[in-house]
């Protein structure tokens, strides 16, 4: 009986596990060991309560997957809400990365051309996607997307103000639907570091409730704070304009972290200058919302 409930426990925890991952995007080599971990504990509990009352068979799987799908819900949530401290490298000329998650394109934007965010093969105009045209339109355009796991806090790429904060509400939809990015929640955060201005843009995907903004227009944030988080879902695209001695440091299907990996660093005698990090404004540098 032991032996039966446990298997049968392991087998349909990694049924669960598996098709939420391959749904979610997550590697499997990342669910499997949790999907066993968690298919012996809800086997362990299972077994204890028929070890207590009377269950049949049809019971006892129900149980299994109430307890499976508790301890993989109550996992999932930890892993996506997980705020942990980030202290970003001491490269003065260093550009870190807004999100963590995998980069999925690195675009040269050229003189004369509007800049296109891309999902599922599909391209959006940044311009008015963003409805805004403050972002220069000769630069560099880097895609994350970041999976159910990653930590889904947001960073300041470079220190500076934040001169526009443009948020947009929208439908739940897929990203797979040819026009949810035009439709979904997206938001976009413009630094002005004194020298030049980025854009952080956060793009919503289904699941998703809310994209959060940890900081106001006007307020100065240092490198690497916390400036939003994007609750269940995501993308992430970074736009630096052309500055000369840019040196983009990714490439397609590198994995990064918020605050911490850097993505792009500026000449070496300008950096200093291009991104400084600022001091923060009282209750502002690493307010978590």
């Amino acid at each position: 009986m032991t032996l039966a409930i446990l298997g049968s426990s392991l087998v349909l925890s990694l049924l669960v596990f598996l098709s939420l991952g391959d749904r979610a995007e997550i590697p499997r080599r990342l669910t499997v060991l949790p999907s066993l971990v968690i298919g012996l504990l809800g086997g362990v509990v299972v077994r204890g309560i028929v070890g207590i009352v009377t269950v049949s068979w049809p019971g006892v799987l129900v149980l299994e997957l109430a307890c499976v799908g508790g301890l993989a819900l109550c996992l999932m949530l930890w892993r996506f809400y997980r705020d942990p401290e980030r202290v970003p490298p001491g490269d003065a000329g260093g550009i870190v990365s807004p999100a963590d998650g995998k980069i999925i394109y690195v675009r040269k934007v050229e003189a004369g051309t509007v800049p296109y965010s891309e999902k599922e093969g599909r391209k959006f105009s940044l311009t008015d996607f963003v409805r805004s045209d403050v972002l220069s339109r000769e630069g560099v355009l880097i895609g994350f997307s970041l999976n159910f796991l990653d930590v889904h806090v947001n960073r300041a790429p470079v220190g500076g103000r934040i001169c526009l904060i443009q948020h947009i509400a929208g439908k739940f939809l897929s990203l797979k639907e040819p026009e949810a990015p035009m439709q979904n929640e997206r938001a976009l955060t413009v630094i002005d570091n004194g020298v030049f201005k980025v854009g952080v843009v956060l793009i919503a995907s289904r699941m998703v409730r809310q994209i959060v903004s940890y900081v106001t227009e006007g307020s100065e944030i240092r490198l690497g704070d916390r400036i939003g988080m994007i609750r269940f879902g995501s993308q992430v695209d970074l736009f630096l304009p052309n500055i000369p001695g840019l040196q983009v440091l990714v490439t397609c299907g590198d994995r990064v972290k918020a605050g911490t990996s850097t993505v792009a660093r500026v000449a070496v005698g300008e950096p200093a200058a291009l991104v400084e990090s600022r001091p923060a404004l009282s209750g502002q540098s690493d307010a978590a919302g």
